[in-house]
């Protein structure tokens, strides 16, 4: 009992001291001296975004790192389709090829890494498979989706009868002798140089039948260049021992040599440049939202003059592109929605003697690795340009770079240093449906501001 009057006493002691020690701060001091038109009010405005829809055209897909094959047909978007151009190397050099070689099989065999559909039904529907031989070289010249034609590899297939791949994981096709017994006339020249011999035998084009009639669906199969290689079994007199003899070369394609995809879209009639209800991203080098900046700076602009407001003054927080969506009536299409969208611009790059364009993100994408995802509880996606957008105000960006489109991105981290890079995506085919301008959900820039005194 003692011990507890004692403590009570204690606790006493201090709450008075706590008490009596208190200063009351007066946090209006100096208020007065700082000039109201010193004073940085941060506020908010909402714009109506000027969104298009266009084509992503002339996408940049050599040396992509997956051979995509396949065909696609969409209820909304219409026919899509893959095809493939890769070269074909001997996997020895100074081959000799004896006496009299005549071609008695060719096989290539490919392995399916991975597969890209829309519904379960398709992962197993039936394609035919066909291959070509090249008529044009694979160099620098080709470097987009729409860089190859059908003028540019030979119209007889070089696969015998029907090649069906039912979705499985691998492939293994038979190949016309007659272009086996073309490769067995290679020079000694030809053997020895893999430009010599790729000048002769350009390499080979790979596609696939689209579904039959009016059915929809399909799949695109994904494929490691590595994942291919072909046998050539061969008879042939050995001179030396005096015997007829049969023997095997192999070939297979590299992953340092040029692959190129071909995408081909029929969503061109959706090409807008005031979309109401509907704004589609597809995948690939199909349409997507495209924005011109010159609208938007035009817009603030008169924002600005109505409101009496120096735009040169403006000091951007942050500005918010918003990209409202509606839920599907069918939850499982939400699968297909791409994860992160983000704004790209097309810039020039390469060497004066072999210029190359590409699709680039705007800076603002590596400042945090979830910039542009999907808010799947608001509905819409969120993409942060506050530096792309005061550059436009500052007169920093001028021209083809104020040219944007909206679309999927594709993250890979280096495994050494942990840095990640952020591309276009160029592999998988993917599907969204945003609101037009017309919807009471319309896609806004959410811009929140200063102004300097």
């Amino acid at each position: 009992m003692t011990i507890r009057n004692i403590f009570r006493s204690a606790a006493a002691i201090l709450l008075s001291s706590l008490i009596t020690s208190c200063i009351e701060t007066d946090k209006t001091t100096g208020s007065g001296l700082v000039p109201d038109n010193h004073i940085l009010k941060v506020k908010t405005a909402i714009f109506d975004l000027p969104v298009q829809m266009k084509m992503s055209d002339s996408l940049q897909t050599i040396f992509s790192g997956s051979l995509v094959v396949g065909a696609y047909k969409d209820p909304d978007l219409g026919l899509v389709e893959a095809s493939t151009a890769f070269q074909m190397i001997p996997a020895a050099d100074s081959l000799s090829f004896g006496t009299n070689p005549v071609a008695k099989s060719f096989k290539m065999y490919v392995n399916v890494a991975d597969k890209s559909f829309f519904y379960e039904k398709d992962q197993y529907v039936p394609q035919n498979f066909h291959v070509y031989t090249l008529t044009r070289d694979l160099d620098s010249s080709v470097a987009y989706n729409n860089s190859l034609t059908d003028s540019d590899y030979n119209p007889v297939k070089i696969n015998l009868g029907g090649s069906i791949f039912f979705g499985g994981d691998s492939l293994v096709m038979d190949l016309s002798l007659a272009y086996a017994q073309q490769l067995l006339s290679a020079t000694t020249a030809e053997s020895d140089s893999t430009e010599i011999f790729l000048k002769r035998f350009k390499g080979l084009y790979m596609k696939t039948d689209p579904l039959p009639g009016s059915l929809e669906g399909g799949r695109f199969n994904i494929i490691d260049p590595l994942d291919i290689f072909f046998t050539l079994e061969y008879r042939h007199i050995d001179a030396a021992n005096n015997i007829d003899k049969d023997s095997l070369i192999y070939y297979f394609v590299s992953d340092v040599r040029p692959t190129l995809n071909r995408f081909k879209h029929s969503s061109q009639s959706l090409q807008s440049t005031n979309p109401q209800q509907k704004i589609y991203v597809e995948g690939l080098a199909g349409i997507k939202p495209y924005i011109d900046f010159n609208d938007v700076k035009t817009q603030m602009t008169s924002w600005a003059q109505a409101n009496n407001t120096d735009i040169s003054k403006l000091i951007i927080a942050k500005a918010e592109l918003r990209f409202p969506y509606e839920f599907p009536q069918d939850f499982t299409r939400m699968t297909y929605y791409p994860s992160q969208l983000f704004l790209f611009t097309r810039e020039k790059g390469g060497t004066t003697t072999t210029p190359t364009v590409m699709y680039e993100p705007v800076d603002d994408i590596s400042y945090y690795e979830s910039n542009g995802s999907i808010n799947r509880s608001l509905l819409y996606y969120s993409l942060d340009i506050s530096t792309y957008l005061q550059k436009i105000v500052q007169n920093k960006i001028t021209g083809k770079s104020m040219q944007t489109w909206v679309a999927p991105i594709l993250q890979q981290s280096d495994p050494y240093s942990g840095t990640v890079y952020y591309y276009i995506q160029n592999i998988l085919y993917g599907k969204a449906i945003l609101n037009g301008k017309g919807m009471t959900r319309k896609p806004v820039l959410v811009l929140t501001y200063a102004v300097m005194p």
